[in-house]
């Protein structure tokens, strides 16, 4: 299994998902010239969200954070499915305080928009706090975010399909090291799993066999493809 991950390297994920996504939210920061930026996601039962990317205020306090999907601002976006924008957040009963002033930092403005992807699946939600244009805001605010929160849930689907992928892999591997046939082994985790990619899985199984170069050439790829993907959706 080590030697499979060194040999496939970025061909499976090209970084890793909270590389990503703290690239993307020191993006919207600098993009609404705001004090802060954070994105949590809603965890696999759907109860809580988790604060894993923030850049600018509080940024270190804040990843790792973990309150209910409910809870603040941002549970409202996620559990509505609606962006919003809220002015004077001292004057707003959703807003959850006590983790703001967890984070030393307690802002006046926040913009929240929840992350949907193309099924119409709230993933999580991504923040802006104080941002430059606070007191004047607009809808055309809520419509930038939008498309920022668009981008940023891409990046978190798309990263969940190459964890899947790099586990159907793995799992097969040990199948086969069984005596089961890869192709076979990665058959059953296909169907077992409910997602086809026992298809890509055997790809790069062949091509690890074929010499480097081979390799090396399927990594370009599916690198260019999920740049695309991240660019593009």
């Amino acid at each position: 299994m080590v030697r499979l991950g060194d040999a496939l390297g970025q061909a499976v994920r090209p970084s890793s998902r909270d590389v990503e996504l703290r690239r993307a939210v020191a993006g919207v920061r600098a993009l609404f010239s705001a004090a802060a930026c954070s994105c949590a996601l809603v965890d696999a039962n759907g109860a809580d969200l988790r604060f894993v990317a923030a850049d600018g205020q509080g940024a270190d306090e804040i990843v790792g954070v973990t309150l209910s999907a409910g809870a603040g601002i941002a549970g409202w976006a996620v559990m509505s499915g609606q962006p919003i924008v809220v002015s004077d957040v001292s004057s707003d009963s959703r807003f959850a305080r006590d983790v703001a002033e967890s984070t030393r930092y307690v802002p006046e403005t926040i913009l929240a928009s929840p992350l949907v992807d193309d099924a119409g699946e709230v993933l999580g939600v991504i923040e802006v706090l104080d941002p430059n244009s606070r007191g004047e805001h607009s809808g055309h605010d809520l419509d930038v975010l939008g498309v920022a929160a668009s981008m940023v849930a891409s990046i978190v689907r798309l990263s969940g399909v190459y964890d899947a992928l790099g586990s159907t892999m793995i799992a097969g591997l040990v199948g086969a090291q069984r005596g089961e046939a890869v192709e076979t082994a990665l058959a059953h985790m296909s169907t077992t799993e409910g997602t086809d990619l026992s298809g890509l899985a055997r790809v790069f199984h062949e091509l690890a066999s074929s010499g480097p170069e081979a390799l090396r050439l399927a990594e370009r790829v599916l690198a260019e493809v999920a740049r695309f993907a991240r660019t593009h959706r």
